[in-house]
């Protein structure tokens, strides 16, 4: 199957598996159980209370060392009243770099409407893609 990286499309091996008495087909990456890339996220504290948010796209500067990932945020800054602003964190290994957006809301508790807006986070990472990371 075709799976979109931040390189590009890449063509990987899949499995493909169907639901007994359902039309639905299920597809997953086929990969090396062993070859699993396990990353430690930076420290967490009460500071930054919330989880992260899923990351929709993401882009590399042309010199690979800062990663701007997109997501659905709310609409205004955390200057207004049901805004908030984002930051991002990475957690890198030689296999892969996983990057956690932290929302810093308005308020906590404030009752918002629930409307999503295209928002963005960089991230300077510690060494750019493809340099001293493994290639597997």
């Amino acid at each position: 199957m075709t799976v979109k990286t931040t390189r590009g499309p890449v063509t990987a091996p899949t499995w493909e598996y169907t639901i007994d008495g359902t039309s639905v087909r299920l597809t997953r990456v086929a990969g090396d159980p062993s070859a699993v890339v396990r990353v430690t996220p930076p420290p967490r504290d009460a500071s930054h209370p919330h989880e992260g948010l899923a990351v929709e796209s993401a882009t590399i500067t042309t010199t690979g060392s800062e990663l701007t990932v997109a997501f659905t945020g709310v609409p205004g800054p955390s200057s207004k009243p049901c805004g908030a602003d984002y930051g991002a964190e990475a957690a890198e290994s030689d296999l892969a770099v996983v990057v956690i957006v932290i929302e810093y809301r308005h308020a906590k508790d404030e009752a918002c409407p629930a409307i999503g807006a295209q928002r963005s986070a960089t991230v300077e990472l510690s060494r750019p893609l493809g340099i001293g990371r493994s290639s597997r």
